[in-house]
């Protein structure tokens, strides 16, 4: 304003007129009576157009005319040099961005364009400041930037091109409580730290009661990249809240991308996580382990709180654990552990719930009823304590893993189903009769031996052909003579000891049920086969088999004991489908 308007007295300014196309010049300071102009003692030239480096001189004179003309001139200077890097990195998005200029410029007009976005920018001096926060820029991104000068905000030229990139934004990297956390004790302070040195934050911390939210009073500190959020009073237990870190100023000029939150409940009194035992199967000196989701208090008194009854246990107790050590409990008994209300946590807050946890120690027994030739033991498991006995064997061939995994599986059943087994049944289970078989994945023993053609029948051979020799005949792969592997003599020492009513003898495959033609076993063999959909083979051994089969375990127990029998040959070597035949097994073991 001082270079285009000074001081000169005009008379009668409104008849006054110049006499240029770039420039209007008007009167100011205006004098009047009676809304008549009588004198102006300033006068303004104004440019209309971008002025052009150089001098212009403009006439001013009533109705334009050559009387009384006065003459002004213009210098216009060089326009000052843009000094702009061609890069330029760490640009804080929420500050302005300031731009050298070689000299004030109060003329033109400049705006900054980033795409489709512009942003004014002000003259400060002798530079520019550009609405940089007006773009909404993303922090931590490269951009293009244009400088653009025009003449009264039009006719905008490109004068250089930047590549401007952002600050990355402030980020949380760790605080007192991480998300979804459940806070156990009793906090007077929560820490938020950043990765960047802050000047100033917001903080909220909210009750979350379904859709109602309760604001929380708390102070806020701000130690460089740490944020402390104290808390007078205890937080309510049992509750959810939020925290939340807002309108964040680094000392860089950086903020965080969005609001940061931290949902996060609060604890009540200690509760149960976990037990480990299952509902049943409990071994007679077992360690019952009752964990909880938090420590309880050392102090307090648990015996007054918690219990077990059924069996004599030893109480013991670690951070976060109570212990039972049974002692000798007895077969198949129901134990119960019960927690009461009041048991503390280590920050003295009460639990306010009841919780008890029943189950039943183990119903069967175990026995080795001999050893492999590699002296794996062969166990019998023994269910129920009735005079009449139903034994179950698999795994005679070892290569036959499903006649094992099944019994297994029936195993697990009669654990949990014991005393609904008849009182005058006892249930015998012998999973894996050839283990070393089993181990090496092999259908014979250690010894070369086919177990099932082992036993001392009327038809008992030494050299036999097998399912896997091509037809060929093998030498001793029925044994040196009847009866002379350990695993066989331990199953006729079982089964010679029992005296079963039935024998149910797994193996694999061909979807079979077959006979031993002794006692009952063709009818029970019909009723099987039935249930589960295979084939009834009795008496079709021959028809089945392209090989001669002799000494096997059931024809012995045929001739020596008198024994029925009855042969399921399941329907895959390692898929097993015990619950399609569970209810045929439970049927011909109560029966």
């Amino acid at each position: 304003e001082s270079t285009t308007c000074f001081k000169r007295l005009t008379l009668f300014p409104g008849i006054h007129r110049s006499r240029t196309a770039d420039y209007e010049v008007q009167s100011a300071n205006i004098i009047g009576v009676g809304g008549v102009e009588l004198a102006a003692t300033r006068i303004c030239l104004d440019p209309l157009n971008a002025p052009k480096k150089g001098k212009t001189t403009i006439s001013y004179a009533p109705f334009g005319s050559w009387l009384f003309r006065q003459h002004y001139t213009i210098t216009v200077a060089d326009t000052p040099d843009i000094k702009l890097q061609t890069s330029l990195r760490n640009v804080p998005s929420t500050k302005p961005l300031i731009v050298a200029l070689s000299a004030a410029d109060k003329v033109h007009s400049f705006s900054l364009k980033i795409g489709e976005k512009t942003a004014d920018c002000a003259p400060v001096e002798a530079a520019l400041s550009c609405n940089l926060p007006a773009l909404n820029l993303e922090q931590g991104k490269e951009y293009t930037a244009m400088l653009r000068r025009g003449f009264k905000n039009a006719d905008f030229v490109q004068l250089a091109t930047t590549k401007l990139t952002t600050l990355t934004a402030t980020t949380v990297i760790d605080s007192s409580v991480k998300a979804e956390q459940v806070v156990y004790d009793k906090p007077k302070e929560f820490t938020l730290k950043t990765d960047k040195s802050l000047k100033s934050a917001k903080v909220s911390l909210v009750k979350k009661d379904g859709e109602t939210s309760t604001q929380i009073a708390t102070t806020m500190n701000i130690e460089g990249d740490m944020v402390k959020v104290g808390i007078s009073e205890d937080l309510e237990r049992e509750k959810s809240y939020q925290l939340t870190l807002e309108n964040v100023d680094a000392a860089d000029g950086s903020t965080l991308v969005d609001p940061y939150t931290l949902p996060f409940s609060v604890s009540g009194g200690p509760k149960v996580a976990s037990v480990n035992i299952g509902k049943t199967g409990v071994n007679l000196n077992a360690v019952v382990i009752v964990t909880f989701d938090q420590d309880i208090s050392q102090e307090q008194d648990v015996t007054k709180l918690v219990s077990l009854s059924g069996a004599n246990a030893v109480l013991g107790r670690t951070a976060n654990q109570v212990t039972y050590q049974l002692q000798s409990a007895p077969k198949c008994a129901d134990i119960s552990i019960r927690l009461q209300k009041g048991l503390k946590s280590k920050y003295d807050i009460e639990s306010k719930i009841e919780w008890t946890y029943t189950a039943r120690t183990v119903c069967h027994t175990i026995a080795t009823i001999g050893y492999s030739v590699k002296g794996r033991a062969i166990n019998a498991y023994y269910y129920g304590n009735g005079g009449s006995t139903v034994l179950f064997v698999g795994a005679i061939h070892g290569n036959e893993p499903s006649s094992s995994y099944i019994l297994q599986d029936w195993m697990e059943y009669l654990e949990a189903h014991a005393r609904e087994i008849p009182a005058n049944r006892q249930i015998v289970v012998v999973p894996t009769l050839n283990p070393d078989g089993m181990a090496a994945g092999s259908r014979l023993n250690s010894s070369a031996v086919n177990l099932n053609r082992n036993f001392a029948t009327s038809d008992w051979k030494a050299n036999i052909n097998d399912a896997d020799t091509g037809g060929k005949e093998v030498e001793n792969r029925g044994g040196k003579s009847p009866m002379s592997e350990p695993e066989t003599k331990a199953i006729a020492a079982l089964s010679s000891q029992l005296r079963p009513r039935l024998v149910m003898s797994y193996h694999a495959v061909g979807s079979l049920a077959i006979a031993n033609e002794a006692g009952d076993s063709s009818s029970i063999a019909a009723a099987y086969a039935s249930s589960v959909g295979y084939r009834n083979g009795t008496g079709q051994s021959e028809d089945i088999f392209d090989y001669a089969i002799s000494g096997t375990y059931d024809d012995w127990l045929a001739q020596k004991l008198g024994v029925p029998s009855v042969i399921i040959e399941l329907g895959s070597y390692s898929y097993r489908n015990f619950e399609h035949h569970k209810a045929a097994m439970w049927r011909v073991a109560n029966n």
